[in-house]
């Protein structure tokens, strides 16, 4: 064989490797006999659909390749030529140009939303109950202006208060994870982080329990960061899986996952008040 062609066919096979987080869970099914859904996502609902892809490949027989990784590097890769059958980008703006572009169907909706929270230690020694309380001298504060999306972008209508908490922050992070273990075992007072975060083990350190989530209005949050689409690419050559797949991330079965893992499913009651709410000129998507 070609040298050169060896080569590509192996980094072929390694990016497929690298890239298939969910595959079917039926190992006696020989290559050909079901499709294989490839599903790109940005990242941060990674865990979470990787438990829907589970049900999902188990209900239709399929096999989901999944792809989840920063929504805009994913959404270039698409318009250079890159295959998937779904998107699900964090935002709807990606939808709506890769509509333009023609390479999604414009059928797309909107499946869910996300906010910030504060986290403290079990029992919130420092009783923090809003962001101004993070400014107090006494109140030890960790960020994580290096994380793929800091507080900072997250609550951009906050940016005074968060540039203060940042100018004073005890320790900055650039993961999620790193900080939040820190929490835990209380070395810090509070944190701003995503909600899903507050679901995630992170190593023998599970949250739930050992952490305080405390509200932030949701009118703090940047509205493209805070909203998550799904749509069908035009090409799909599963055209009918695809929608298949659509219909299901919109499902009640789906949105319990979502919920667990600290999401706000669109058709859920809390959903409903945020998209009619924040989000009027989208509400068409899903009609």
């Amino acid at each position: 064989m070609n040298s050169k062609y060896a080569i590509l066919l192996v980094g072929l096979v390694a990016l497929t490797v690298m890239f298939s987080g969910c595959t079917s869970s039926s190992s006696a099914a020989e290559p050909g006999d079901i499709e294989v859904l490839t599903v790109y996502s940005c990242g941060g609902p990674t865990e979470a659909l990787a438990e829907v892809n589970e049900v999902f490949m188990e209900k239709y027989n399929c096999e989901i390749k999944f792809i989840g990784a920063n929504a805009g590097m994913l959404e270039t890769n698409l318009e250079n030529g890159a295959y998937a059958d779904v998107f699900l980008p964090r935002t709807v703006v990606l939808s709506e140009k890769l509509t333009s572009l023609g390479l999604m169907n414009p059928d797309y909706k909107v499946y869910q939303f996300t906010d910030w929270v504060i986290v403290t230690p079990s029992g919130n020694p420092k009783n923090v109950s809003t962001i101004e309380d993070l400014l107090n001298d006494d109140v030890k504060v960790y960020t994580n202006s290096k994380s793929s999306i800091p507080a900072l972008n997250a609550m951009a209508s906050q940016s005074e208060t968060i540039n203060v908490l940042y100018e004073k922050s005890a320790k900055d992070y650039d993961c999620y994870r790193k900080m939040l273990s820190d929490i835990v075992v209380g070395n810090a007072d509070a944190a701003l982080v995503e909600r899903r975060c507050t679901t995630l083990e992170n190593g023998k350190l599970q949250m739930e329990g050992n952490i305080e989530v405390i509200d932030i209005p949701f009118e703090y949050m940047t509205p493209q960061i805070a909203i998550f689409s799904v749509g069908v690419m035009n090409y799909s050559e599963h055209v009918d899986l695809a929608y298949e797949y659509q219909e299901f991330v919109l499902s009640d079965e789906a949105a319990e996952i979502l919920d667990a893992n600290g999401f706000i499913p669109v058709n859920s009651e809390k959903g409903q008040e945020i998209f009619t709410e924040y989000y009027p000129d989208y509400v068409s998507l899903n009609n």
